[in-house]
């Protein structure tokens, strides 16, 4: 079957069951368990990161059945009175469904007819039973396929422990029996949920009766966070498949969540008018050791900093509110792994470590099943372990390689380079909201002191009209009114506050630069120069004094002329080079990284998670 994302997925048929169980029947009747009680309780600490992946596998399984729709319900016991908590789990499908004698098969470890197959979710046939027991100590597995009646099959960890060494007790406890659905399973269509099971031609239903471990889970037991949880999270792992491809949870349908962003249709897409910025990647193709060949996919986007934030404008105020996004950029932290476009696991790169800060920079790599071999997939489908050519394929910048090296390092530049156009846009209207910086104040106060002043030469009066002419209409454009009348009340302003601080992100430019504004002499601080970063900003309680000590170099070059104007511009270049490497060295890039790390760290975090700190 190939849906419209061009995924081709082998769809298990009646038959190819009817083929498999006659194959293990004649075998022989020795269809235990394999091992005993420490075999079962091993499988239950299998090690699902949590609920959702654990219930991925059931849907992993009706996806592959041929199911368009998959409905998770909540049972509640009469005695629960309050239904906060579920005391039963429903997952309901409406795929090929199993024959009796199959899903004897599919509760046990290793009982599929998809053993070894690359074209799907499932190769090894632990999913079922591994999922279910992860959660519940007894779980009934009904099915029925079309033309046929509903049977189940019940599995029962304390009755299997008890008899697992005895084959034939085993067999009799897992040979499948007709059976009728629970009542509240058939009642619980609500909502957007529409599967009615007693109009079902075939279909597959997976009951977790005894939620013994999902009930130790404190966050995750609560009906209303559990459904919670889980849309998030398979909105994430089948973020491809939806919404061809329905499931609800308690009536709810699972919207796509593309953890980059990129997606339209997705939640979060326009959470606030920040959007994610799409980089260009690349695929590539890779032959196995068996011959076949597979692709590689990679899929990348930069997400602006302030594009967690509730309000984006609040950008760099400690405590600013973070959006729905954040939760989901710091989750998925690292390389997202998908199979088949189905998520998998976030790595690390091997060469680098992601930091906090990189949540804003997002790649997903998604790999075609024939290529297992390089991506050492677990059985829980939970985890990858990447192996050292695929990693030289990711990192090569060849043609067929990812250049994922490059590719991070160019991610993060652009970054940086938000980073600074925003420093700079809300430090400028920070000090436009200041009735007066204290360093005005200081060199208005001081002016007396300084002796005559040289008038301006022709030139740099006119170059101090274009800079107002300018900015005249750069403001007229924004606010919409004529640039004649903002050139006006510019003027105005100027003539009346004579110094200015503003912040600019100029790349490889001076660390400041003076400049005239009619009549006002504004200090223009570059925010991508290490010293804004380095000192400027680093040292808030100095902020003042530093900007005083600039006004004085700057007016000093604003009042020169000839050639010592021309001196003072290249001199300045000179010492914002000298001042560059001086302080790299004085302050490594790591202990900037950490710093910023703590503090965006800080930044994003939750009210209730700053009052703990």
């Amino acid at each position: 079957m190939v849906n419209s994302n061009g995924i081709t997925m082998t769809m298990e048929t009646v038959e190819r069951q009817r083929q498999y169980v006659a194959e293990q029947q004649k075998k022989g009747s020795g269809l235990g368990v394999v091992f005993a009680d420490a075999f079962l309780r091993g499988m239950r600490d299998l090690g699902y990161k949590n609920p959702a992946w654990a219930l991925a596998e059931q849907i992993d399984n009706a996806f592959q059945a041929a199911a368009d729709s998959v409905a998770i319900r909540f049972g509640f016991l009469p005695t629960n009175k309050s239904g906060a908590k579920p005391d039963h789990i429903a997952i309901i499908d409406n795929g090929n469904g199993m024959i009796p004698e199959m899903i004897g098969f599919a509760v046990r470890w290793g009982g599929t007819d998809r053993e070894g197959d690359r074209k799907g979710f499932g190769r090894y046939g632990y999913g079922l039973p591994s999922s279910a027991v992860a959660l519940a100590k007894r779980y009934t597995v009904y099915s029925k396929v079309a033309g046929g009646g509903w049977h189940a099959v019940t599995v029962d960890i304390d009755q299997l422990s008890a008899v697992a060494h005895d084959i034939q007790k085993t067999a009799e406890l897992l040979m499948a029996k007709p059976a009728t659905l629970p009542a509240w399973v058939i009642k619980g269509v609500k909502g957007k949920d529409k599967l009615d099971v007693t109009t079902l031609e075939s279909g597959t239903v997976v009951v977790l009766e005894d939620l013994d471990r999902l009930r130790r889970l404190s966050g995750w037991i609560k009906a209303d966070t559990l459904q919670t949880k889980l849309l998030q999270h398979f909105g994430v792992i089948y973020r491809y498949w939806i919404p061809e491809r329905r499931i609800t949870i308690e009536g709810m349908e699972t919207e796509v969540v593309d953890s980059l962003f990129l997606m339209e249709h997705g939640r979060f897409y326009n959470e606030t008018e920040v959007l994610a910025v799409r980089v260009e990647t690349r695929s590539f193709d890779i032959t196995t050791s068996s011959g076949e060949t597979g692709t590689v996919r990679i899929r990348a986007s930069v997400l602006p900093p302030n594009f967690q934030l509730m309000d984006p404008t609040e950008y760099g105020k400690a405590g600013a509110k973070t959006n729905k996004r954040f939760p989901i950029m710091r989750e998925y932290n690292g390389l997202l792994i998908c199979r088949e476009r189905r998520q998998i696991d976030t790595v690390s790169p091997r060469w680098t470590k992601f930091q906090n800060y990189d949540a804003n920079i997002k790649i997903e790599i998604d790999f075609d099943p024939v290529l297992d071999e390089f991506f050492g997939i677990t059985t829980s489908k939970q985890q990858i372990e990447i192996d050292d050519e695929m990693w030289e394929k990711l990192q090569h910048s060849g043609k067929s390689g990812g250049a994922l090296i490059e590719l991070v390092r160019d991610m993060r530049a652009r970054f940086a380079e938000l980073q600074v156009e925003l420093i700079a846009k809300y430090q400028n209207r920070d000090s436009a909201k200041e009735k007066k910086r204290p360093s005005v104040t200081a060199m208005e106060k001081s002016a007396k002191f300084k002796g005559s002043v040289p008038e301006p030469t022709a030139a740099q009066r006119e170059e101090a009209q274009r800079n107002l002419d300018r900015m005249a209409s750069e403001r007229a454009e924004l606010i919409g009114e004529p640039k004649a009348e903002v050139l006006k009340d510019l003027a105005e302003e100027t003539a009346k506050k004579r110094w200015e601080v503003e912040f600019v992100a100029i790349p490889e430019g001076p660390f400041y630069r003076p400049t005239r504004l009619g009549e006002q002499k504004r200090l223009v601080i570059n925010t991508e120069h290490p010293f804004y970063s380095k000192v400027y900003d680093a040292a808030p309680a100095v902020r003042a004094a530093l900007e005083v000590l600039l006004f004085v170099v700057a007016e000093r070059e604003l009042e020169v002329k000839n050639e010592a104007e021309t001196f003072y511009k290249a001199e300045r270049q000179h010492w914002s080079e000298r001042l560059r490497h001086a302080l790299g060295a004085l302050v490594s890039e790591d202990t900037m990284m950490d710093k910023a790390s703590a503090v965006a760290e800080r930044m994003h975090m939750t009210v209730e998670e700053l009052v703990a700190n």
